[in-house]
């Protein structure tokens, strides 16, 4: 049965241990489909031999295309693919990784296996695996997840401080500039007042962190001290248990994680601190608590993380010969080994930076051992991150090698103390490194080690290597075998079969260490508590033979291993039983029955045993001479046991092996392990090679004994004494093998990695047009609002985005027109929204989907009876989503096609960056490699040459190969130095494409955006592309160290002829410097909260907002770039331009780039900015050439910072922004934004602008004033509505539209601004549902009602009122003739009042006898009135007749004289130009009057100090609700003039 097959047939609990074995590194998907061809391969050999590793990795490849082709089922062939392209990418490069995967989940696999077959586990691997330490796991994350939240806590903590402490700044700064004067007034005793409540919350608030920190940096300690460290220990213990043969050591990236999350709250904790220090420097008190306990602080901060970092650096992988795998921390010299160092703390911004040195037995003290040894070959590396170690730093020496010291005197020290094998030594790490301003010096050791000289010592090295950590958890005991203790036999025997499940596949039953035990023991052995001292198991000979037990059992491993491990996995040798207990088991079976057992008298024998019955019933016993290793190479030990003949007294020859114990028929157990079958048909007589044995005549039942050919030593102690003595004959054979290797592993690395370019390619194929719902899909939230707005109260949105692509293809125009084209149209959505759902019930995803027979029945419901009403609502919203993408790509500069053509180049371009800079690191890896290997082999041969005479005759081949070799690694490094130069010659462009095209392209979109064009400003693309350019940059800086120091640490001769790489890092750094300069920008323009809709105008002594974005969005810039903005930084015209005023800023603003949650970005948020003017003016400076809104000035914000080498003085610029000291200011200084917008969007900006203004084309001035209408209303101007304006604005035949005629002197701007206005506090639902038609001449109006019918109407805007009104018109016919009035515009101050609805709806005519109609009945062109506004009245804003404690409610009305003439006589129908009065009661105007005085008092405060208005103890509080009531119609006045509650008894309805 195969290996995997019995996997298979295990029970849940070690299912689970199996499965965890398998994850992305080696799938269980090719486990399960090669598993056959899998267990037939040497992974072992493959894991240690780059060539043979490279032949494998293809093989397995091949044999998984050829599973893939034949797979019938669709998804696993999909997934077969998919694997296979994943493991392409992993081990392409570096096979020999994948084989030692695959070799250790076999050798795992075995010991689950062996582990199964035991009755009950070890105490060992019970201690391992309990169930408590998965429960201390699990508190361990729940911890460090705690922490993690209470450190971002913290830290938005330490925000809303920063908050509070600049707006307390900000008033006291306000507060000094204040007039003496106004000093004493009641207003400003109230703002001091405030500041007090303000410095003591903020005091509280200081405590408060503080506090909090303080029990963060215990709880912190405490995990450190209580759980994180004993869980490190534990998996060091884990270690020295994997290390001797026991269960597979996990863990490693749990506790990767815990470390790393631990170090992240630590620096976050760290920067939190420096932070607080920062703001005690701007605002600071008697008994500060800051001062007093951050010191105290920081230091025990700075402790844990030095603590922390220091013992994450850890040995992942033992020292180890490639050739002994199974066999770590044994070291022969002359060898190369093997080890890996990481470190458990993720510091990508120390990437290449940590040097870590070896040091062989470091501080050992004088006279600890006889011998003494040195590192050979190259002993410091650099760590870096590796691309399949989830970005942990890691370093591994693959070509270490030891020598022993020669002794001058002739004499090594104190000799004869201990054994060779039982001298323990010691490897160290040791690095130095800076991180966030903190020197932090790591060192780590190894495991003991034991050094031999010979193969022979390997058996009693391995025996020391067990002793020591089976026993013992100190990491460095070397005076350990000087007193060694004694081991329970409960321990050795679960180390021992665990020897057997590594080496040999199976481990031992109980049984069979019952046996070992009373071997060792004698009868003592059932006893648990029996021990056995080192000096038994290793060093004494077992009674009466010439070994130890430790050797004997060795010698039986090997056997196993090379001639037996088929059949001993079978489990068909029993091995381990003595001779009584053999005869006890065959005496009662059948003739023939025989077992297997291993020789107790020779090293590393088996025999086997039959029972013979006699005729006089006696049972005869025969045992054969034992076959060893000599023996079992001529012949397979199954078809000695097939083939087996006992000759005797000149009988013929048979074959006495019938069944084996119990009772299976030999052929039935050995026949699928026969190697030679039968011979067919042949011309040769087959001769065969047939094992007998001569049964002597003589009656005993015992078998003589057997004398062994061979030496009393383990077979591997023979081999390795045959190649000492062979050395000098074969080593010119051994190290031309070697270079054949070489050979071999630089023909595959370079092949393969051409093979993965061929086929990691990137092909970006042409796309089809992208539909246009999902082109809607990609633009902002605010389009995609307009977009969600066309599809309110019509028909649902989720038919327009689940049947888009169909919706699409209909022909909706035609529909529109056609009532039976409508109704195929509608019957086709119907069926379609009932497929959709079938497919939904058949995908299981009734749930996930949308509701499609909802859906279904709400369009049979409303449009079932009228399918062209529903085929004319979708055309027209086909077309207005087109019309918003149209206005969409003209906004943004550019058409839509041309930008995704140009970001889809970009993507491509940036990931072939990505993909050929990782081609480059791992080439580089791959000359690492190639580099070590050669110096591997000049240092071992010059060291062999120096002790064997006899090699020197070779010198010359192996220096001409040696040469070849060196030839060869300078011309890959000119390749790679070659790809160097294509990746930077890529990086160039896509440099000069994001800096010269796409941030320009992005600046002008955002300009456009703060002047209300719906442009999509998002930085993700922009930052992701900075961010994955500078980190390719960066890398290929490292990759080109990485070259130096190998040209440095490898002396090449033929170096000369590569290009200079100074030259290629001066390049790179260039390219890096000058996408740096370029990646701060202003996300945020400078914007007053009161005004929101309109950034770039600044009020003094009025905060303002602004947000820097850095785009390379890299670790090691996070909180350590400080920005500061400056105000007319180089601006000229404050000394050209006279009277041109001079402001600062009125609290020193400087902030640190950190990281914004909710992007990723490392961003600034200038939140309590405000700006003074001060007294300086240009020296004889008259009145200035410019208004006040014409200057521009400019925020400049700037960072100077060093880094790889190069110094930084980085500048970002907002947009010119217009400062006001009134807000009277605002609408001329709005128009100056705007006409500097759409005239000026290149750079250098010019200041100037307004000091001699070019016109604007009427055009550009349309598309900006449209913008103003969709900003403040949702709805932009059509085409009529801007014809009506550009007769009222332009005179010019080229339509070119002046400064002047626009802006000054009450030009139309300030009629427009104050229809916005009136827009924006009165009318936004109106103007966005499109009911109000706006822009109408009074003669258009004329026009469009005379045909109507009576009682239509329009709302137009007022042409006569500057500040804004809003009117309508309507239409009554008498004797014939239409009639269209219009009445007097109602203005912001009476909309106070009433709203719109409200007076539609009660708006009266008065005609004689004093009766009164309501002449609204239907909204142009035909629309209801009820239909119209019928949604935005409500009971309380309408009138009703009840009585209400005994009043009947006073209703305020509307009301007009009906100016249209009775139906006879007949007269002269009234001009339009007579618009009739509304004659407002005189109380009510008066207090709509006092409401607007306290109102415009309110937004004063509201400006200075918004804050006050955010608590009911401010005077000003209830302005807001008073000004809400009075917009709603339910606002009444108490007598007096301050303002009250609602009174519901005095209110007007």
């Amino acid at each position: 049965m195969s290996q995997w097959k019995q996997i298979q047939q295990l029970e849940i609990r070690l299912l689970e241990h199996v499965d965890y074995l398998y994850d992305d590194n080696f799938p269980m998907d090719i486990r399960q489909g090669l598993a056959s061809w899998i267990e037939s391969q040497d992974w072992d050999t493959a894991a240690n031999d780059e060539s043979m590793a490279a032949v494998q990795f293809n093989n397995l490849l091949s044999q998984l295309e050829r599973v893939r082709s034949q797979e019938q089922n669709f998804l696993q062939r999909h997934n077969m693919k998919i694997i296979q392209q994943q493991l392409q990418v992993k081990y392409t490069t570096n096979p020999a990784v994948m084989a030692r995967v695959i070799s250790t989940c076999l050798r795992e696999e075995r010991r689950i296996l062996s582990s199964a077959c035991m009755q009950e586990q070890g105490p060992l691997e019970k201690s391992l695996q309990n169930s408590v330490a998965f429960e201390r796991q699990k508190n361990m994350d729940n911890r460090v997840g705690i922490i993690r939240g209470s450190v971002q806590l913290m830290d938005q903590a330490v925000k809303y401080i920063e908050d509070m402490q600049d707006d307390f700044d900000f008033r006291y700064k306000t507060l000094q500039s204040r007039d003496p004067a106004e000093r004493n007034s009641e207003l400003m005793k109230q703002e001091v007042t405030r500041l007090q409540e303000i410095l003591n919350r903020l005091d509280f608030k200081r405590k408060e962190i503080l506090s909090k920190m303080d029990v963060v940096i215990k709880e912190i300690d405490d995990l450190m001290t209580s759980q994180l460290n004993p869980e490190l220990q534990d998996w060091k213990r884990r270690q020295q248990i994997a290390a001797i043969g026991g269960p597979l050591l996990t863990g490693l990236e749990q506790l990767q994680s815990w470390f790393t999350l631990t170090a992240q709250s630590l620096f976050q904790i760290k920067r939190q601190l420096d932070k607080l220090g920062e703001l005690v420097l701007k605002v600071t008190y008697e008994s500060d608590p800051i001062p007093l306990q951050k010191p105290q602080m920081e230091d025990r901060v700075k402790y844990l993380i030095y603590h922390l970092i220091k013992s994450s650096f850890v040995v992942e992988k033992q020292p180890c010969m490639p050739t002994h795998p199974q066999k770590p921390l044994i070291i022969k010299t002359g060898v190369q080994f093997t080890t890996k160092v990481r470190l458990l703390v993720k510091l990508p911004e120390v990437d290449y930076q940590l040097k870590v040195k070896t040091t062989f037995d470091k501080d050992l003290p004088p006279g600890r051992v006889s011998r003494q040894f040195f590192i050979l070959t190259n002993n410091t590396k650099v760590m870096d991150i590796e691309d399949y170690s989830n970005g942990c730093l890691s370093v591994e020496f693959r070509h270490l090698q030891l020598k022993e010291k020669k002794y001058i005197n002739g004499t090594k020290g104190n000799e004869g103390l201990l054994s060779v094998t039982e001298e323990l030594h010691s490897l160290s790490f040791e690095a130095c490194f800076t991180v966030q301003g903190l020197a932090i010096d790591l060192e780590t050791c190894s495991l003991p080690l034991v050094v031999i000289s010979n193969v022979s010592q390997l058996p009693g090295g391995w025996a020391s290597v067990m002793w020591y950590n089976l026993l013992t958890d100190e990491p460095r005991n070397l005076a350990f075998f000087g007193n060694p203790p004694r081991a329970s036999w409960s321990q050795l025997s679960e180390v021992l079969s665990w020897q057997f499940s590594t080496f040999a596949g199976r481990g031992l039953n109980k049984e069979q260490l019952t046996m070992l035990g009373e071997k060792l023991l004698g009868q003592h052995a059932s006893c648990s508590d029996c021990h056995v001292s080192w000096s038994k198991f290793s060093k004494e000979n077992i009674a009466g033979k010439p070994f130890s037990f430790w050797m004997w059992l060795d010698s039986i491993l090997e056997l196993i291993k090379k001639h037996l491990l088929p059949v001993w996995n079978e489990n068909y040798i029993m091995g381990f039983v003595s001779k009584e207990m053999e005869r006890t088991l065959l005496k009662d079976r059948e003739p023939g029955t025989f077992l297997l057992r291993f020789s107790e008298s020779h090293l590393g024998g088996i025999t086997f045993t039959w029972v013979e019955h006699k005729d006089n019933g006696d049972v005869k016993f025969n045992s054969v001479e034992p076959y060893t290793k000599s023996r079992l190479s001529a012949l397979p030990f199954a078809d000695i046991i097939r083939d087996y003949k006992v000759i005797s007294d000149g009988v013929v020859p048979e074959n006495p092996l019938k069944f084996l114990y119990p009772d299976i028929p030999k052929d039935e157990a050995f026949g699928r392990l026969y190697n030679s079958q039968p011979s067919k048909v042949h011309p040769y007589i087959p001769s065969t090679l047939i094992p007998i044995s001569e049964l002597r005549s003589n009656t005993s039942t015992t078998p003589p004994p057997c004398q062994s050919p061979e030496p009393p030593m383990t077979p591997g102690e023979f081999d390795m004494l045959n190649e000492q003595l062979c050395f000098d004959i074969e080593t010119v054979g051994f190290y031309a093998l070697a270079f054949k290797r070489l050979h071999a592993f630089q023909y595959n690395s370079l092949a393969n990695r051409a093979t993965q370019r061929r086929s990691s390619r990137i092909i970006i194929e042409p796309k089809p047009e992208m539909a246009q719902w999902q082109e809607l899909l990609r633009l902002d939230s605010a389009l995609q609002g307009q977009v969600s707005r066309l599809y309110e109260r019509k028909f649902p949105r989720e038919i327009r985005h689940c049947l888009s692509v169909w919706i699409e293809s209909q022909d909706w125009d035609s529909a529109a027109g056609n009532e039976n084209t409508a109704r195929t149209c509608f019957d086709a959505l119907l069926k379609h929204l009932e497929e959709q759902w079938n497919i939904s019930i058949q995908e299981h995803k009734i749930l996930q989907g949308p509701d499609f027979p909802g859906l279904k029945n709400y369009l049979l419901e409303n449009f079932g009876h009228d399918p062209l009403n529903f085929a004319v609502i979708v055309s027209e919203c086909l077309k207005e989503e087109k019309r918003i993408l149209v206005s969409t790509s003209v906004s943004q500069g550019c058409s839509r096609p041309t930008m995704e053509q140009t970001w889809r180049e970009l993507y491509k371009n940036v990931e072939e960056l990505r993909r050929q800079t990782s081609d480059v690191k791992k080439e580089i890896k791959s000359l690492e490699a190639l580099n070590e290997n050669l110096d591997h082999i000049q240092k071992t041969w010059q060291s062999e040459v120096e002790q064997r005479v006899g090699l020197a005759e070779s010198r010359a081949f192996v220096e001409d190969e040696c040469l070849k070799r060196a030839k060869f690694i300078v011309r890959t490094k000119q390749m790679v130095l070659q790809q160097i130069l294509n990746i930077l010659n890529l990086a160039k462009q896509v440099v000069e494409t994001l800096t010269a095209v796409e941030l320009p392209e992005w600046k002008h979109r955002q300009q456009m955006s703060c002047i209300g064009s719906p442009a999509d400003t998002s930085l993700d693309h922009l930052q992701k592309w900075f961010t994955t350019v500078a980190e390719v940059l960066q890398q290929i800086h490292q990759e080109l160290q990485k070259l130096q120091d190998q040209s440095k640490k490898y002396n090449i001769t033929d170096d000369s002829n590569l290009p200079g790489l100074p030259d290629i890092e001066k390049f790179t750094l260039s390219l890096y410097k000058e996408l740096l300069t370029k990646a701060l920008v202003v996300e945020k323009q400078p914007i007053m909260s009161s005004l929101p809709n309109r950034p770039l105008i600044l009020k003094t002594r009025v905060r303002f907002a602004v947000t820097v974005r850095f785009l390379a969005n890299l670790p090691e810039f996070k909180c350590r770039l400080q920005v500061k903005p400056v105000f007319d930084k180089d601006v000229e015209e404050v000394k050209t331009v006279k009277g041109f005023r001079c402001f600062d800023f009125t609290v020193d603003n400087s902030k640190v780039l950190d990281v914004d949650a909710p992007e990723g970005g490392l961003v600034a948020e200038f939140g309590h900015m405000s700006l003074k003017e001060s007294k300086v003016k240009t020296k004889g400076a008259a009145e200035s050439r410019l208004g006040v809104t014409e200057e521009l000035h400019i925020i400049k914000f700037v960072t100077e910072f060093q880094h790889a080498g190069l110094e930084f003085n980085i500048e970002a610029s907002s947009l010119p922004v217009v400062v006001i000291s009134s807000t009277s200011q605002i609408p001329s200084a709005w128009a100056t934004v705007m006409w500097y917008s759409m005239l000026s969007t290149s750079e250098p900006k010019n200041f100037s602008l307004f000091v001699d203004p070019p016109p604007l084309a009427w055009q550009q001035l349309s598309q900006a004033l449209s913008w103003q209408f969709l900003s403040v209303g949702k709805r932009e101007l059509n085409e009529d509505q801007l014809s009506t304006l550009r007769h009222k604005i332009v005179d010019d035949p080229d339509d070119l539209v002046p400064w002047q005629k626009f802006s000054k002197n009450e030009g139309v701007w300030i009629w427009i601004d104050g229809i916005l206005d009136l827009i924006k506090r009165h009318l936004v639902d109106f103007w966005k549902d499109g009911s109000i038609m706006g822009f109408v001449s009074r003669e258009k109006t004329k026009s469009l009602l005379k045909e109507k019918q009576a009682g239509t109407f329009l709302l137009r805007f007022s042409e006569s009122i500057i500040d804004g009104a809003i009117t309508f018109s309507w239409v009554d016919h008498s004797n014939g003739e239409a009639y269209v009035h219009s009445v007097e515009p109602y203005t912001k101050k009476e909309m106070l009042v009433d709203t719109l609805p409200y007076i539609i709806y009660n708006y009266s005519l008065k005609v004689k006898g004093n009766k009164t109609r309501n002449p609204l009945l239907y909204l142009y062109p035909d629309i209801k009135k009820e239909t119209a506004f019928g949604r935005y009245y409500s009971s309380s804003s309408m009138p009703t007749f009840e009585e209400i404690n005994g009043y009947v409610r006073k209703i305020r009305g509307h009301q007009s004289d009906d100016p249209t003439p009775p139906p006879s006589p007949p007269q002269e129908p009234l001009s339009m130009d007579t618009d009739t009065d509304v004659d407002m009661d005189t109380e009510t105007d008066a207090r709509v009057k006092t409401a607007i005085a306290h109102m415009e008092h309110h937004q004063l405060i509201k400006e200075l100090f918004p804050e006050l208005l955010d608590t009911s103890r401010s005077p000003f509080y209830r302005i807001s609700e008073e000004e809400t009531l009075i917009k709603s119609g339910q606002f009444c006045f108490p007598p007096g003039n301050v303002p009250a509650p609602f009174c519901q008894d005095e209110t007007f309805y």
